[in-house]
């Protein structure tokens, strides 16, 4: 069933993709949102486990709402924050919708806001590229290159 439902929304992309191409060469459906500095914290290969970073900025007209992630490597996604208890303690919590109006930035890093890639099952390794996409509920997903790194660039 996930299977189904990982080909389906792969096949509505390829077709927008390719319907954005005919319309106009070169354009970005993205250009309103720009994703820098991305990068994943190298694991070892048996993690099951890995938390990405970047940078999201809204150049566009209106507001997004960040909902969370897809790679194809990743069973699962979620966007997290880290909070301190009252007791000092460090814990991290799932964050719903991130939302950005226009002219916002929102940085994920280390010891803040991060991606979570759970259920990983081919683990990329340090010095490789891989495809995370961030995933909107009111606007297309946004696909950037992420370098896996052992420490943030």
């Amino acid at each position: 069933m996930m299977y189904k439902a990982f080909f389906n929304r792969a096949l509505a992309r390829a077709l927008a993709g390719a319907g954005l191409l005919a319309l106009t060469a070169g354009a970005s459906a993205a250009d309103d949102l720009v994703v820098e500095n991305a990068w994943l914290r190298a694991v070892p290969p048996v993690s099951p486990t890995m938390a990405g970073y970047f940078e999201l900025r809204n150049k566009g007209d209106r507001g997004v709402k960040l909902e969370g992630a897809e790679a194809e490597f990743a069973g699962m996604a979620m966007l997290h924050g880290t909070e301190t208890t009252d007791d000092g303690q460090r814990r991290m919590v799932h964050l719903g919708t991130i939302r950005l109006d226009p002219g916002d930035r929102v940085s994920f890093k280390p010891g803040g806001k991060h991606l979570m890639l759970m259920k990983l099952s081919d683990v990329p390794r340090a010095g490789e590229t891989v495809e995370v996409c961030l995933t909107f509920t009111n606007h297309d997903d946004v696909c950037a290159d992420f370098q896996v790194r052992h420490n943030s660039p």
